[in-house]
């Protein structure tokens, strides 16, 4: 990320269930490759986004809901799962545009360089 503009790097922040599914998927990618987190990691990598993270968290919920608590080698479906962009602006707004329809039922936020935060 060193030969970024730092002024123009902005941080997307995608959260969702862990066992949420992805929307829009042949007949295979259904039966075997549904999961909406590794989606839309292969996507960010297509579109070249400079940096993305899956985290899963230990604990924490959603939609204020009761607390969800990951002590176990699976998750259990409602516990919180964050994906992290970072990259340009324009590139991250491009990704949320080019990836609406999968990302309806989840929460994004996104921090600018100026520090500003833009919930959607």
């Amino acid at each position: 990320m060193n030969n970024m503009n730092v002024e123009n790097i902005s941080v997307l922040k995608i959260y969702f269930r862990y066992g949420q599914k992805a929307k829009n998927l042949s007949f295979w990618q259904k039966l075997w490759n549904n999961n909406l987190g590794q989606q839309l990691l292969k996507k960010a990598k297509e579109m070249n986004i400079k940096q993305a993270n899956i985290f899963t968290a230990k604990a924490g919920y959603l939609d204020n809901e009761k607390i969800s608590y990951n002590i176990s080698e699976i998750p259990p479906s409602k516990n919180p799962v964050c994906l992290e962009l970072i990259d340009q602006h324009e590139k991250l707004k491009s990704f949320i545009e080019q990836n609406q329809e999968n990302l309806k039922e989840v929460k994004i936020i996104v921090l600018n360089s100026n520090n500003e935060i833009i919930k959607c």
